[in-house]
Parts: structure tokens; C-alpha cells; sequence
């Protein structure tokens, strides 16, 4: 692994270096395997930090391609800071640490969340303070008690799987200045740990589990986020689509002279994957559906009223038929502990959702820009307002907007 700094210049990190890496930074790694046929292969990755100089993105590209040369043409994939591809997480031996700032300026006193995240581990550095803790994952804190002393701590959550455990184990071996590391059980901290986030600290300053980790806690392992935008079809849509296309009939009861265009009848809805889950995926016009496993969340962004009406009710409809159907085929197809409840997110941001993604950024709420420049409050993440889906649905039929009774069967 490779360290392209400012100037151009480069240098080899060392092992306990190489998978740590600095948003400011940009680095080189060189990954050689043997493939399933027995051929010997060569990849080149340039991992960007999110905030490198475009200078620095550059001259990495350019020694990049002096390797590939050198390896008889490899191939170079640049991967940016959060974006990280299994392959790529797979190449710096499955655990990858990102940090703030620079290797050669970042401060001793730090978090790093651990989470398991496409088959691999990555820990991402968060805000030092104490509601940063989450019961869903195991934190490594590092705090410098003088200029030549400083404590490792694992604060390990209630819901963090076995797996992250022992990830966080391996890094902290070599994170620690001395080989010692200090585990605290989530919910049982000593005075000597609190008080490193100020002396008024208790053990309810720490957020109590939610229902969410709670069901991760049954079964850790299988714990998975996935994210969906739901949309309006260009085209004739693909198998996967049309298993969920049961579309309601929103607009059965037209204002009085006014009538549907024919085309307006047409509109088609299809569901898309999104990966990886990413704040910075979700834009202001859509509507989005939140898999975190214990619990499901319609996430309807600020500018979506800005469809055509027909379109916006058709897609709203299905999103929500997606949900309560998802719902019900997940715990079935996957052994989940329970049906995930389902809610409509209306304003605001729960704590919950803000934690399934990795790099939240308060500053941009669910919806960046876009959503700020509309005045939207649920980049604010004050205050938060959701209702749950039936509620929803019944609202809807109320209002007599037809959804299917087969969703009530």
C-alpha cells in the first residue's frame, strides 16, 4: 500500500498501516491473487478520501498507471471513500479503517464504529462524544491520557455481533501504543470510562437500546441494510418489478371536470437496489424504502410532490403496498426474529436510521442540498415525525383512494 501525499511524492506503509486509511489522503494498493482457473492476477486500486485534493487524486492516477506498466498492464479501478466494493475490502485483508484528516496530523483522541458491511469489516471514524455510542455496533476509543500514555477502550454494544468482537480485537492490537485493551459492556461503564467525555457523563447519557437493535441483538449474524428507490418506469420493466407492480388505482375518483389523459393511465412503477446504502444516494425527488432489518422506513423526500400528480400517487401507492409486502416476505424468506415493523418517515431523523449508513453527516440530513434548499426539516434530524404503516394505509382508504383489499387478506 501506497500513500500519495500533496506533492506528488509517495511512500510504502507498513502492515499494521495499510488499512488505515484518511479522508485527506489518497492511496495505492497493489492486490495480486491467484484466480479460480489457478491464473495469476493483478488489480489496481486508487482509494480517494473524500476530501484529497483533486491535485492528489491526479498524481495517485498518474503513479498508478506507472504500476499497472510495471505489472504487465493491470487494471486500475478508482474507488472513492465509502463506495468501497467487496473486492477492494477484500484486497487490504477484509478490515478497513477510515479516519479523519491526515495520517501525519490526525489527533490521538478518536472513535472508530465497527460494523459488518458487504461480508467484510470497516470501522469509520465518528464524533468523539458520548452519543456517538449506539447498542448496534462495538466502538474502539482512543484517548491520550498524557504525551506518552494513552487508553485503548472497546465499548462493545449490546446488539454488535461475535464477528465485530472479534474485528475490533484484532485492530485494537495494533492500534494500542502498549497491547492493552480495555472492554466495556455496553450498559455496565465504570466512572473511569465516562468520565473521558466529561465529568457530568452518566450511564444514561448513553441511549438506551431501541426495539431496532434489540432485533438485531437475536440474531447479529444476520443482520443486513438495503436500500430501494421506488419510481416511475421509463420502459417495460423486468421480472423483479413485476413480482411487486400491484398498482392501486389512485385517481379512480376524478375532480369533477377534469379527466385522466390516457397516458396517464400507463404509469408503471419499478423497484431499484441501491447500493451501497449512502446518505449521499438519496435524492430529493424520490421515494425510498429502508430495509434495516428490524424495522422497515418509507422515506419520502422533499421535492417528491413535484411529479405529475398521477405519478406521484401511483408511486406513493406502491411504495407503500412494497413496504407491508416486503415486510411479511422478508421474515419469511429470511428467518427474521419478527414481521419489521414499517413506518412513514415525515420529518425529522431518528437516530435509528441515521446509524444504518456509514459517514452520516448531520449538516446534510437525509436529503443534501437539494432538501435544504427546499426548507425541508428533516435535514434538521430535530424533530422527528413518523406514523406507522397501517396508519398510513388507513388514512389512504379513508380518503378513498382505492388501495387493494388483497393487501388486508
Amino acid at each position: 500500500m501506497l500513500v500519495v501525499f500533496a506533492d506528488g511524492s509517495v511512500k510504502s506503509l507498513s502492515s499494521q498501516e495499510e488499512y488505515t486509511l484518511y479522508d485527506e489522503s489518497v492511496f495505492i494498493c497493489t492486490h495480486s491473487f491467484v484466480d479460480e482457473h489457478g491464473a495469476k492476477g493483478c488489480q489496481i486500486y486508487v482509494w480517494c478520501g473524500d476530501t484529497a485534493f483533486e491535485s492528489t487524486q491526479e498524481a495517485a492516477q498518474a503513479h498508478a498507471k506507472r504500476i499497472a506498466r510495471e505489472q504487465g498492464s493491470a487494471p486500475i479501478q478508482i474507488v472513492r471513500q465509502g463506495h468501497e466494493t467487496s473486492a477492494f475490502l477484500q484486497s487490504v485483508g477484509g478490515i478497513l479503517i477510515t479516519r479523519q484528516g491526515a495520517a501525519e496530523s490526525a489527533p490521538r483522541q478518536f472513535i472508530i464504529c465497527c460494523r459488518k458491511h458487504l461480508g467484510h469489516i470497516v470501522f469509520d471514524e465518528v464524533d468523539f462524544a458520548v452519543g456517538s455510542l449506539c447498542a448496534g455496533f462495538v466502538y474502539l476509543i482512543s484517548y491520550p491520557l498524557t504525551l506518552q500514555e494513552t487508553k485503548l477502550y472497546s465499548w462493545k454494544g449490546s446488539a454488535s455481533s461475535m464477528e465485530e468482537i472479534s474485528a475490533a480485537r484484532l485492530a485494537a492490537m495494533d492500534l494500542s501504543e502498549t497491547g492493552e485493551i480495555i472492554e466495556i459492556e455496553g450498559g455496565a461503564e465504570p466512572a473511569s470510562f465516562l468520565e473521558i467525555f466529561g465529568t457530568n457523563t452518566t450511564t444514561a447519557s448513553i441511549a438506551k437500546p431501541t426495539e431496532l437493535w434489540a432485533q438485531k441483538a437475536v440474531a447479529p449474524a444476520r443482520f443486513i441494510t438495503r436500500l430501494f428507490r421506488v419510481q416511475a418506469a421509463p420502459q417495460r420493466t423486468g421480472l423483479i418489478t413485476s413480482l411487486w407492480n400491484r398498482r392501486p388505482s389512485w385517481n379512480s375518483r376524478s375532480r369533477a371536470g377534469s379527466t385522466p389523459s390516457p397516458g396517464a393511465m400507463e404509469v408503471k412503477v419499478e423497484t431499484k437496489e441501491i447500493t451501497p446504502v449512502l446518505q449521499s444516494q438519496l435524492e430529493a425527488e424520490g421515494i425510498y424504502l429502508l430495509d434495516a432489518y428490524g424495522e422497515l422506513y418509507v422515506l419520502l423526500g422533499p421535492l417528491f410532490a413535484s411529479h405529475p400528480e398521477h405519478t406521484r400517487n401511483t408511486v406513493l401507492g406502491q411504495t407503500l403496498l412494497l413496504a407491508a409486502d416486503y415486510a411479511i416476505m422478508s421474515a419469511s424468506m429470511e428467518d427474521r426474529p419478527q414481521i419489521p415493523k414499517c413506518w412513514v418517515l415525515l420529518n425529522g431523523v431518528p437516530k435509528d436510521v441515521k446509524m444504518v449508513f456509514r459517514h452520516w453527516d448531520d449538516g446534510n440530513g437525509l436529503w443534501g442540498t437539494a432538501g435544504l434548499m427546499a426548507g425541508n426539516m428533516a435535514n434538521s434530524g430535530a424533530d422527528v415525525t413518523m406514523l406507522p404503516l397501517e396508519d398510513v394505509l388507513a388514512e389512504v382508504r379513508r380518503k378513498e383512494l382505492q388501495v387493494p383489499d388483497s393487501l388486508h387478506e
